[in-house]
């Protein structure tokens, strides 16, 4: 398993300072779907710190979680853009430094969009409530779950499948030591949209 990380060192995580990330409403609020803020967030910034001149980012967060467009491609290797499947909206692409298959495109699990099966089956009373959710799978009491709802959870929320379309998935989810992983099934190139398989329970 490979994880992406930039050639400048400048823009890998852990070799730069950066702000808070903005805070996310808890998924385990019984009013989680209303006050989720699922359009673009144009008042929080970019929380990256350049390393030599110790300066923030002046950009808006628009459609990301911590970093803006720009940031997002050099740190991750992804953005967002208007999606190859007609009426899906948008969807995540492929940075300039591409994928090979078995590298790690992101990490969709994080502490602050864990909630846990009990309190999601209470919440969700509709199957558009558990759009966004990912649960790994074994003993019901001990289920893990997040909620990719909010724009701020994880970028990884903006892939969409190819289920229906004339595209392939070219990734997957995968839980590795309790955390879900977009996985690359094959290689992808530069700037080619991301699709992932959201499992048979979803359609």
């Amino acid at each position: 398993m490979k994880l992406f990380h930039n050639p400048d060192k400048q823009f890998v995580e852990g070799k730069f300072k950066q702000s808070a990330r903005p805070k996310t409403p808890s998924p385990k609020r019984k009013d989680f779907a209303k006050v989720a803020n699922t359009k673009s967030d144009n008042h929080s910034r970019c929380t990256y710190i350049h390393p030599e001149t110790n300066k923030r980012c002046v950009l808006k967060l628009g459609l990301y979680p911590r970093y803006c467009e720009l940031h997002t491609m050099l740190i991750d290797n992804v953005y967002i853009a208007k999606s190859n499947i007609k009426g899906a909206g948008n969807g995540l692409h492929v940075g300039p430094y591409g994928f090979k298959k078995g590298d790690v495109i992101g990490i969709y699990s994080h502490s602050w969009n864990r909630v846990d099966l009990g309190t999601l089956e209470k919440r969700c009373k509709d199957d558009k409530c558990w759009s966004y959710i990912f649960c790994d799978e074994g003993d019901s009491k001990k289920t893990k779950c997040w909620d990719g709802l909010d724009i701020k959870s994880t970028v990884i929320r903006n892939i969409n499948d190819a289920h229906g379309s004339k595209f392939r998935n070219n990734s997957y989810f995968d839980v590795i030591k309790g955390k879900v992983y977009a996985i690359a099934s094959r290689d992808i190139k530069p700037h080619r949209e991301i699709f992932i398989n959201y499992g048979q329970s979803y359609w």
